[in-house]
């Protein structure tokens, strides 16, 4: 499975479910709402036009396209993003000592602290640097890579696609205070239980949900010392 964002419309790409060798328009599987089906058997420019015409709506909204294997997909995932400019991104997922996620409030939204890369700076040290312009926190290096999140925007009468790598970073401190980059549009921060996190879901993005569900499920946080 593989999700790309078109502001906050969801493209999915998944694999056809055992048993189907084919997926007709008409076809709902089960335990699917029939709003989330999607089959395009089409090219690349028209998904293109689909997807962008949603996303320009700026509504939510998520669709799925069907392949037969894994093989299929990464086919359809390396022409399809060749249609778009591909930029480079570092991200980074805090946890400090209880087990708590740093947020960022970003132009209206809850977001996690990332940024661009430079010419030719390891992604891992872009995420490092973004974290420390971006909330003057020094947690060292990432602990590891966690996912890759993808989204599409305008820019300069051009679509961009922004692939953000995301790296966890442990603090062992509890909440410690962020100092926050204010020209970089960023008005405040918090730190938050996992049990608080849902509730910060209706005014965040869609890559930055997928990214802390992804946290929560995988991550089970360091007990402090």
């Amino acid at each position: 499975m593989l999700r790309v964002y078109a502001y906050e419309f969801c493209l999915e790409l998944a694999k056809l479910p055992p048993g189907l060798t084919s997926l007709p328009t008409t076809q709902v599987l089960p335990k699917e709402r029939p709003s989330r089906m999607l089959y395009l058997p089409s090219t690349d420019e028209k998904i293109r036009t689909f997807h962008l015409r949603a996303g320009e709506t700026h509504k939510a909204g998520h669709a799925v396209i069907y392949f037969p294997s894994e093989e299929a997909i990464q086919r359809f995932w390396t022409s399809y993003r060749r249609t778009f400019r591909n930029v480079q991104a570092g991200g980074a997922v805090v946890i400090d000592g209880e087990g708590d996620i740093l947020f960022i409030w970003r132009r209206g939204r809850w977001d996690l602290p990332k940024g661009k890369g430079e010419p030719n700076e390891p992604i891992e040290i872009t995420a490092q640097r973004e974290l420390r312009e971006e909330t003057g926190l020094e947690c060292g290096a990432p602990e590891r890579l966690l996912a890759r999140t993808y989204h599409i925007y305008a820019e300069n009468g051009q679509y961009i696609l922004k692939e953000t790598h995301w790296f966890l970073f442990r603090c062992g401190e509890v909440r410690p205070p962020i100092s926050v980059q204010e020209e970089e549009g960023i008005q405040g921060y918090k730190w938050v239980s996992p049990q608080e996190v849902p509730f910060l879901y209706a005014q965040s993005y869609g890559t930055i949900r997928d990214m802390i569900e992804h946290v929560l499920r995988e991550i089970r946080p360091a007990p402090s010392s």
